[in-house]
């Protein structure tokens, strides 16, 4: 029965992992004609998770009730189709990240792109290790009763999970609305809050394991009965040894999967550190600065308060090539006033992450900075405010 499980999920996973990878292979090679399709195709995906996962939560319970070989074939049945749709959804995105090793405008092997390569196959490596304990973990416990327990919750965890994503995918297919509400809550409110925790979901399941590790290991620390022969005995003992073994992987591999999600993630993800505007001269409603203050080849900010009370931002760096500088506003056409900032000696947009070509600064188009009338002379560069005042409602 065990061997039969096993058979199940494993051809589930290699099914659902063979169509993921059809999945992403369409969007890779067809992305704009497929691209609404597939998230069309991704949202009924959802849907389709949360209702198998619903169905495999009642069928835990009614096995867990009536142990016999339909229902526990109906469970196993159940939970397969599960994972293989699962599966096909996640994999796609997975695979996504190794197109992401490489930023536009850095070489081909660098650093860091090396960098994210390991990080992406130690997530991996991470994910298939927790994995695996939590297995052998489930494995360890003493009756099918406390093995259906665990499941059960887990099974719980993961309906309301998808079941969130659902009502916000049902939404954007525009079979629900906002404003419709199920037990006192709306669909907005849901995803608000889906927003706002996108880890609650992983974290209960991690708890859940934490609670199932401990409970193994408590009951495995010494043989429950006695052995007619040594032999017996330390077989047992061995095996209670692996399955706390198992248990304290779990709990390592546990506290891994945290400590990326929250501290690397948080380290990957932190807002840039902000170039502070700096100081210049303004008569009679030209700004003035010294050529010699924004020469060294970094990006320079300046701020400038209109009349009108708008805060425009601009921005002096010098160009590689030559001794031209380039110019303009601390925003560009494609993504608003979302500005720039330096990584290293890149200049790069907060939005979009592209790295701009610093002799394409101040030149219109793609995601360059809006540029805008002005002078250089006498060791200087002149900025008639008005020309900031043109463009002070992008700045709203």
């Amino acid at each position: 029965m065990s061997f039969s499980r096993r058979k199940f999920t494993v051809i589930a996973s290699i099914l659902g992992f063979v169509a993921g990878c059809v999945i992403f292979g369409v969007r890779l090679y067809d992305p704009r004609g497929m691209n609404l399709l597939l998230i069309w195709f991704n949202r009924w995906l959802i849907v389709t998770i949360s209702g198998l996962g619903v169905v495999s939560l009642i069928l835990v319970v009614i096995a867990s009730v009536f142990r016999g070989k339909f229902t526990w074939l109906a469970c196993v049945l159940s939970l397969s189709a599960l994972i293989a749709v699962s599966m096909m959804y996640l994999v796609p995105p997975v695979l996504q990240f190794t197109r992401e090793f490489v930023y536009f405008g850095e070489a081909g092997i660098s650093t860091n792109a090396l960098l994210r390569a390991l990080g992406f196959t130690l997530g991996i490596f991470v994910c298939l290790l927790l994995t695996l304990s939590a297995y052998e973990v489930h494995q360890s416990l003493n009756t099918a009763g406390q093995g259906y327990f665990f499941a059960a919750i887990s099974a719980v965890i993961f309906a309301l999970e998808y079941l969130t994503a659902a009502a916000a995918s049902l939404q954007r297919l525009k079979i629900l609305r906002t404003s419709d509400t199920f037990a006192g809550v709306s669909v907005f409110d849901v995803m608000i809050w889906r927003d706002a925790n996108p880890n609650a979901f992983l974290f209960a399941q991690l708890g859940l394991a934490l609670a199932m590790l401990i409970f193994v290991i408590y009951t495995h620390l010494k043989p429950s009965r006695v052995y007619p022969n040594k032999a017996l005995l330390r077989k047992e003992k061995a095996r209670l040894r692996d399955c706390r073994r198992w248990s304290w992987s779990l709990c390592t591999w546990g506290i891994m999967a945290v400590f990326i999600v929250i501290v690397l993630h948080w380290y990957d993800t932190k807002p840039p550190e902000e170039v502070q505007p700096e100081p210049y001269a303004l008569n009679d409603g030209i700004i003035s600065v010294n050529l010699a203050d924004v020469s060294d080849g970094h990006l320079h900010k300046f701020s400038y308060v209109t009349p009108n009370g708008y805060d425009v931002r601009f921005l002096i760096v010098k160009k590689p090539a030559g001794t031209a500088y380039g110019v303009g506003l601390d925003a560009c056409d494609i993504c608003g006033i979302a500005g720039y900032y330096e990584r290293g000696d890149e200049v790069v947009c907060k939005r979009c992450d592209v790295v701009m070509n610093k002799n394409t600064i101040g030149f219109k188009g793609g995601c360059n900075p809006v540029p805008f009338e002005y002078e250089v002379r006498a060791g200087k560069i002149f900025i008639d405010t008005q020309e900031l005042v043109k463009h002070e409602t992008r700045f709203k």
